[in-house]
């Protein structure tokens, strides 16, 4: 199985025992997704990182690139935080890109007691890389290489890679409550994903659930109901809030109908021109 480094982001901020419960959740949200595609995967945890073995590359990298509250991942190689030992992965790990006059970094943090520091273990790491192909003339570039190698030491264990792959950011989902989404429309599903992005479970209203079909890559659990009066909608699904992809045209000339509502109305989309919310929902649609 193959090993994935995964950070996070605003939920580090979080405090010990509310940071605990968030990256609870971003685990499960992750193992539950391998679970429903009868997939196998481990997980474990430390401070700011998740670190998932899993085989399926493109399955991984898609379910990972669509998971919310991971900032970013890496597909990793482990070892000892032996300099010796980081030494002889990293230049394994660096060999398939090396050709004649490539130009490489390497860029080393370490979390933990360690006899060396995070320069000097850069360094060194160059050098040895720098060595073992200097019959093909390589060349350190530390501002625009094109190579990157990064070493990660974290206590007794260190994890070398080359990529570092995006992920959505945000917060777990299903951390934040419910909000009910009312979709009409294509660009009202651009309307529900910031929502999600920040941990709500969206319960989708629409009579048309082929509309909606998109947000479920990045909700598997996703709920769609049938639409009708908006509080009661709303009180049925136990939602608190609702989210619509109104303009500001639309917003204007219908803002009336929401006065007698006794929960918040969100409008992601209100202040987003027209060309952003197009690229929104390219990001929503993408395979």
């Amino acid at each position: 199985m193959s090993l994935y480094l995964i950070r996070y982001g605003e939920l580090g901020l979080k405090s010990q025992r509310v940071r605990s419960r968030f990256e609870r959740a971003l685990r499960d949200n992750i193992t539950s997704r391998f679970l429903k595609a009868s997939k196998e995967c481990r997980i474990e945890s430390d401070r700011g990182r998740i670190f998932l073995w899993a085989d399926d590359g493109p399955f991984t990298h898609e379910i990972l690139s669509k998971t919310f509250g991971i900032v970013s991942f890496s597909r990793a190689m482990e070892t000892t935080s032996d300099m010796e030992s980081i030494f002889k992965l990293s230049i394994e790990i660096a060999e398939p890109f090396f050709k004649e006059g490539t130009s490489f970094a390497v860029r080393a943090r370490r979390n933990g007691q360690h006899p060396y520091t995070s320069m000097e273990l850069g360094k060194e790491t160059g050098s040895a890389i720098f060595l073992a192909y200097q019959h093909l003339n390589p060349k350190v570039n530390l501002t625009n290489p094109e190579l990157e190698i990064f070493v990660e030491v974290r206590q007794n264990r260190s994890f070398i890679y080359t990529e570092k792959m995006p992920g959505p950011g945000g917060m777990p989902l299903g951390t934040q409550g419910r909000v009910l989404g009312i979709v009409e429309k294509p660009r009202d599903i651009a309307a529900c994903w910031p929502i999600m992005k920040r941990g709500c479970r969206v319960i989708v209203a629409t009579d048309n659930p082929e509309l909606a079909q998109p947000l479920t890559a990045w909700d598997p659990d996703l709920k769609i109901v049938q639409p009708g009066d908006l509080q009661t909608l709303a009180d049925a699904q136990r939602t608190e809030g609702i989210t619509i992809g109104w303009s500001p045209e639309i917003f204007d000339a219908n803002q009336d109908k929401l006065a007698e509502l006794d929960l918040p109305v969100f409008f992601p989309l209100i202040g987003m021109a027209d060309a952003d919310i197009e690229k929104l929902l390219a990001k929503i649609n993408s395979q």
